[in-house]
């Protein structure tokens, strides 16, 4: 038997193989340059307060009502691509999606930026940085690799800044076993909270941080200064400090920050958490708390005030999957906008206590 194929489609084949040779080359040589990846956490949060709604983050304007399920304070799905052009020139660009102060889950850019490595221990980046406000700011809403379901809102209450817009510098300084990650960050950021009396504020953001690294030990210093004349103006100073020790199959961690700012006054904020890795199987408690300093412009005496006792368990099931189970006690300390909650009722009381129970899924592609 003679297989005859016609003029016409032989054409159309060599066509098609010609032109798949050259998708073959065009995705070969993106691969050489640019690679992709994605994260994700999809969560529900359940509390039994009924006099205030749970947030997981102090620009979410909803939370959980009580006895209620809710997906809204942990869910969001992120992706990135990061384009190596030279062996010194590279750029990285992140989008993720996850309810803002608005109540709405568009894409935001997260990260956009240009990175010349100057020397092995100098780097610029100019375009789109996250703040180093506080430990895990990086990766704060990369859940797979939190050893939490959360940041604790504590610490992040005190600050919604999120990103700026501008000049980065980070200097590496080794000294025996010791070393130093300096960073410099000059830019202009929003500062966006949710509320008909608050409007999104373009701010002049200055940042100086300070890692330093000995052994499984890391000490972590920053100061960074806000100004902006929005409403309210913001006139905003964060001095942070965090330490960790994690020897591999168990770690320790703590952070704080103090604010001072002119209209909400001086917050401190910390937290404590200490955990254990047993295979694929994670334990940890979190103690993690705010507390008002002063008054500022706004009259609110008592801003944010609260304290969260945490337990949970990390479960790494298969390759950069894991889901956590996690169970906080949250006491109100204060009828001024507790850092935990949103849609006060007139009957919120100081001692009241809520139980919050999240249970979240966590992947990274």
């Amino acid at each position: 038997m003679v297989l005859k194929v016609k003029p016409t489609a032989a054409a159309a084949m060599l066509a098609l193989v010609t032109v798949v040779g050259h998708a073959e080359n065009t995705i070969d040589t993106l691969d050489r340059y640019v690679t992709f990846g994605g994260f994700g956490t999809l969560g529900v949060v359940h509390s039994d307060y009924s006099q205030a709604d749970f947030i997981a983050n102090v620009v979410q304007p909803r939370g959980v009502e009580f006895r209620s399920w809710s997906a809204t304070p942990d869910s969001d799905l992120g992706a990135q691509a990061k384009v190596t052009l030279t062996d010194s020139l590279s750029g990285v660009l992140q989008v993720l999606s996850r309810e803002d102060a608005n109540g709405q889950w568009k894409p935001t850019v997260e990260w956009a930026n240009l990175q010349y490595q100057v020397s092995a221990d100098l780097k610029v980046r100019v375009g789109r940085m996250v703040l180093p406000t506080y430990q895990y700011s990086d990766t704060q809403y990369v859940g797979y690799s939190l050893p939490w379901v959360r940041i604790p809102i504590e610490i992040a209450y005190t600050d919604a800044g999120l990103h700026s817009d501008g000049l980065d510098v980070l200097y590496r300084v080794k000294t025996g076993s010791l070393t130093q990650n300096l960073q410099l960050q000059w830019g202009r950021t929003m500062v966006d909270l949710p509320g008909v009396e608050f409007t999104s504020a373009p701010a002049t953001v200055a940042v100086f941080s300070d890692t330093l690294q000995y052994g499984d030990a890391s000490l972590r210093l920053v100061y960074q200064k806000y100004s902006s004349s929005g409403n309210p103006s913001v006139q905003l100073r964060v001095t942070g400090a965090g330490l960790t020790y994690d020897p591999g199959a168990w770690f320790v961690t703590a952070d704080s920050n103090y604010s001072q700012d002119k209209f909400f006054g001086d917050l401190f904020a910390w937290y404590v958490s200490a955990g254990v890795r047993l295979g694929h199987v994670s334990p940890y408690a979190i103690y993690s708390t705010t507390h008002a300093q002063s008054v500022g412009t706004s009259g609110l005496r008592a801003l944010g005030n609260e304290h969260t006792v945490t337990a949970g368990v990390r479960w790494d099931f298969a390759k950069n999957l894991d889901t956590k189970l996690q169970l906080q006690q949250v006491t109100i300390d204060s009828v001024d906008d507790p850092a935990s909650f949103a849609d006060l009722s007139p009957r919120v009381r100081v001692g009241d206590k809520a139980n919050v129970l999240s249970l979240t899924l966590d992947f990274v592609f």
